[in-house]
């Protein structure tokens, strides 16, 4: 692929038996990285509804997935650095979500299966563990598939999949919302209301936090075509008061409509790809929202003759897209592929990047690290154990080239560094907007806000003088400043000597 500098695999797996850990730590690596464990399900990333692999702000990855037991998380504390032993961290946990807020808080959402009916449940993670507690309880119907998501201010939005029982047939769409700082009190609603079988929901926030939810959905009659729906909750006014079909514009829609999944990048553009057979074969297609308003037609981004399906998307601080899905290759076994958007609309050529010939490699999981690159992680293999892929690659010239600096936050190196007493940290701004400037220790904690206000465009300077919130001095150390403004970030490393 042009632009590529790096490409990094790992795979990560649950603790079984001590003689898997064993052997993994002697190597039995499948490609260039460390193997840290193993999963029996075939299906232990799921679908691509929910994020699996984020990157917090001090530039450590996460990854979750389920195995027979529960929710699994393995953390690495950076690209190329070995993983961490999977933690059990929900008992009988399945389809989590994860996502960062910018106090470095890893959020999770899963369901658990040790209830009837079955929960939404919500952890948080700051280098240890919080006590798990109920995101929705229902006590008639079973729930399913949870996703998490984080605004600029903090606050949790989440929806999930509600099954259909009794006299209520039809599955439905639930969404949630957490203020910042507070619990899971508020009134869960029904964003799908009664319209038909609603199943795979995903959602997105934009930087104004509207919230945009999709899911496939089949009308009142199961049987009928399915197509991808859309409701929106403008920040201020509230819900629509009607759905949008955004994947059947033309009105032949089709049973294998499903899968959707979406993200909205710095400038508010709302990008979305979902699996569809209106061609006759299952194909990937993808459409963007400029403004509210929606492209006419979808675009057919995998092409083939062969079966597609899964996707998942991401988006890097300079609008480049990045879409994997799984691509039965060879007509038998499924492949993870991938396509680039650069941010001045041109996609690149589909790449294999699983290659993993005789097995099967499905339900990938995308989400950028900081600065333009792919990171995703999909299950690999064809019988127990099954392989938790991780992979990591730079596409800096395909970003570089498309989107060019104007858009970009700039970050200087703070000066001096290391330092004992004071230290300048110096940022550009493309555009005006509200300005949060954190410090970060080594784990993550966050130690210092340094500025939350609104700043005009240009050249900013802060001066740090190595204290925490409540003014004492911080102890000799390495430290991260992130300066964040209207969905850009960006991370510089500071070192205190005392």
């Amino acid at each position: 692929m042009p632009g590529t500098e790096r490409t990094w695999i790992v795979s990560v797996r649950s603790v079984l038996l001590p003689l898997l850990i064993v052997l993994s730590l002697c190597g039995m690596a499948r490609a260039e990285g460390t193997v840290v464990g193993e999963s029996y399900q075939s299906t232990a990333t799921e679908r691509n509804n929910a994020r699996l692999v984020v990157e917090d702000l001090v530039g450590n990855l996460h990854v979750v997935y389920y195995d027979c037991d529960g929710v699994y998380h393995c953390v690495a504390s950076g690209i190329g650095a070995g993983w961490s032993l999977p933690e059990l961290v929900a008992l009988g946990g399945r389809n989590p979500s994860i996502a960062v807020d910018s106090d470095n808080v890893l959020h999770l959402v899963y369901r658990i299966d040790t209830t009837t009916p079955l929960d939404i449940m919500h952890r948080t993670y700051d280098g240890e563990w919080s006590a798990s507690e109920s995101v929705y309880h229902d006590g008639v119907a079973g729930v399913t598939r949870p996703v998490v998501a984080v605004d600029s201010e903090n606050g949790l939005h989440c929806v999930w999949q509600r099954e259909g029982y009794g006299s209520t047939p039809n599955s439905e769409v639930w969404y949630k919302h957490a203020a910042p700082g507070g619990g899971w009190g508020g009134t869960a609603i029904n964003v799908s209301s009664s319209y038909g079988a609603s199943e795979y929901p995903t959602l997105t926030i934009d930087p104004d936090d509207n919230v945009y939810v999709f899911w496939k959905d089949s009308g009142e009659d199961i049987f009928s075509d399915k197509k991808v729906l859309l409701r929106k909750c403008t920040k201020g006014i509230g819900w629509d008061a009607e759905y949008t079909n955004v994947s059947n514009t033309t009105g032949n829609g089709s049973y294998a409509t499903m899968d959707p999944c979406a993200v909205a990048d710095t400038g508010g553009t709302v990008h979305l790809v979902w699996k569809d057979s209106q061609t006759g074969n299952r194909e990937v297609f993808y459409k963007a929202c400029v403004d509210g308003v929606w492209d006419a037609t979808p675009t057919n981004i995998s092409g083939t003759s062969t079966a597609s399906g899964r996707p998942s998307i991401s988006v890097d601080d300079r609008g480049c897209l990045y879409v994997v899905w799984e691509e039965k290759t060879d007509g038998i076994h499924y492949d993870i592929v991938h396509r680039t958007r650069g941010s001045a609309g041109g996609w690149s050529e589909m790449v294999n990047i699983s290659e993993s010939a005789g097995v099967d490699s499905r339900s990938a999981s995308a989400l950028p690290v900081t600065g333009p690159a792919l990171c995703c992680v999909w299950t690999e293999g064809e019988s127990v154990p099954y392989d938790i892929a991780f992979y990591y690659e730079e596409t800096t010239g395909v970003a570089e080239t498309e989107a060019g600096d104007g858009n970009l936050l700039r970050l200087r190196r703070n000066h001096p560094n290391p330092f004992s007493s004071t230290t300048t940290i110096r940022y550009e701004l493309p555009e005006p907007g509200r300005v949060n400037a954190t410090v970060y220790d080594a784990c993550g904690r966050r130690v210092r806000t340094i500025v939350s206000e609104r700043r005009a465009a240009g050249t900013h300077e802060i001066i740090w003088d190595g204290k925490n919130d409540s003014g004492a001095d911080l102890a000799a150390g390495v430290y991260f400043c992130t300066v964040a403004c209207g969905g850009r970030r960006a991370t510089t490393r500071m070192v205190i000597v005392r």
